[in-house]
């Protein structure tokens, strides 16, 4: 007797099956992968050591495997992991679970959006069943494409930030596409959502508030309702990934006793004075200042200690992008050449104008490299540019058909999810200093190829209907 019967007829049921076959591979990979620091990972035994201190109570800055500045750019993973890790889980298995559920979660998120956008809208439904072999091609790559699929495994952030930056954008989405009235509950998402950002990777944390703050901008009739939101929501995140406290301060300020004049007392029981706050020594101290009497009182002011000004921090960001760049390059086999820049001064203007002037090199390096060739320096390297053919062949099936249809579909829809990446991609290409880190970071960025490849798709069909409709 059969203990269940599975027939995949429909492309609902394949998606589905696309999915569980993910799960299995993610036990599989559970099962099979050494409790130590994989060559593909090597910061996996960090996190996992760091993770136990985590849950066993240590002060993160007593940690002799992070930091206190680690442990604020990394809660949204490492607070999971340590949960795990109560229960018995070792740190290794602890945190290749939590990466592999996210990663898990994001599959299944977009399988219920794709769903869920086929039942309220029927021309996608309909053309999900035309091209039912497209939908699943591109599933599968989001689901199995060989580095994306081992990022969202292994003891990393990856799969952590990519699922919460899906996520807002998926409430973005719901708030400009699908409802005529802005629902309250996306808008409390969205300002939820990315401090969560922040809490695993604060630099894109500030880069999809930018995107979200822009869109809301150019939306001007909605501006004034989705732009507090995010704002409140960039300064929660900036809060929660730099540490803050609330400090008294306790400060010995003149109070005004008499309302005459002294100056015709001749003494007096204190310093004559015009600094004010300057001439009181202890509370009670009676003074004079401009010839009036004043008795020194203890003013109790609460203040947020640690932050700076959100703009000035955004800022500071952009300014350090050099040299975190620099400092990427460091010991790097995959070290980024960079390009001489006309403009060698150390000006803030000079930093700006050399990212700006190398930005088509860097983007490029970060977006297809390392390529066969010369960039091939190791085993890895060389996965990563075999790997890096699709990515190129994807690029460039997007250009050539855009360029012929002169169109995206659905480029509304798009259109924030294109912000990112454009944002993203220059901001990377700057930022990385060597290609092996930029090829794990790009993986964030799949879904939105992943989207790319679909809208070009449905122009190209969209054109041949409109040409084939010309003629007949």
């Amino acid at each position: 007797m059969k203990l269940f019967s599975l027939r995949l007829t429909t492309l609902k049921s394949k998606l589905y099956a696309i999915v569980f076959a993910s799960f299995l591979v993610r036990v599989f990979g559970l099962l099979v992968l050494p409790n130590t620091s994989t060559v593909l990972a090597p910061d996996e035994g960090t996190y996992a050591y760091f993770a136990e201190d985590v849950a066993a109570g240590t002060p993160v800055n007593q940690s002799m495997y992070g930091s206190e500045e680690l442990y604020l750019i990394s809660r949204a993973f490492l607070i999971p992991a340590g949960l795990l890790i109560r229960l018995g889980i070792s740190g290794f298995d602890s945190v290749r679970i939590i990466s592999s559920l996210y990663g898990f979660l994001t599959l299944t998120l977009l399988l219920f959006l794709l769903m869920k956008l086929a039942d309220s809208q029927i021309e996608i439904a309909n053309w999900n069943q035309k091209n039912s072999k497209i939908v699943i091609s591109l599933f599968i790559v989001f689901a199995f494409l060989p580095s994306h699929l081992i990022w969202s495994m292994v003891g990393m952030r990856e799969s952590v930030t990519e699922f919460w930056v899906i996520v807002v954008f998926v409430l973005f989405y719901h708030i400009y596409q699908v409802k005529a009235r802005i629902p309250k509950f996306a808008l409390l998402g969205v300002l939820l959502t990315i401090p969560l950002i922040f809490s695993s990777r604060p630099q894109v944390g500030w880069l999809v508030g930018v995107t979200l703050l822009i869109y809301a901008l150019i939306r001007v009739r909605t501006a004034l309702i989705v732009v507090p939101f995010i704002l409140i929501g960039i300064v929660l995140g900036y809060a929660v990934s730099n540490g803050f406290s609330f400090v008294k301060l306790e400060t010995l300020v003149p109070h005004e006793k008499l309302l005459k004049s002294n100056s015709q007392s001749g003494v007096g029981p204190a310093v004559n004075s015009d600094k004010g706050i300057w001439s009181c020594k202890f509370e009670g101290q009676e003074i004079y200042i401009s010839a009036v009497e004043y008795v020194c009182i203890k003013e109790i002011r609460r203040t947020i200690a640690g932050l700076k000004n959100p703009g000035v921090a955004l800022i500071d960001q952009a300014d350090g992008i050099p040299e975190r760049s620099q400092a990427n390059r460091v010991d790097a086999s995959s070290a980024i050449k960079i390009i001489t820049c006309p403009r060698s001064g150390s000006s803030r203007f000079d930093d700006y104008f050399c990212i700006a002037y190398r930005a088509p090199y860097t983007t490029y390096t970060f977006l297809v490299r390392p390529i066969l060739g010369s960039d091939v320096t190791s085993s890895s390297s060389l996965y990563a540019a075999l790997e890096n053919i699709l990515w190129l062949v994807a690029f460039l099936i997007v250009i050539v058909m855009f360029v012929r249809n002169r169109r995206l579909a659905f480029f509304g829809a798009l259109f924030p999810s294109l912000l990112f990446f454009t944002l993203y991609s220059v901001g990377a290409g700057a930022y990385e200093g060597n290609m092996g880190t930029a090829f794990r970071h790009k993986s964030l960025i799949l879904w939105v190829v992943i989207l790319l490849l679909a809208s070009t798709i449905v122009a190209t069909q969209q054109r041949k209907a409109e040409r084939e409709g010309i003629s007949g």
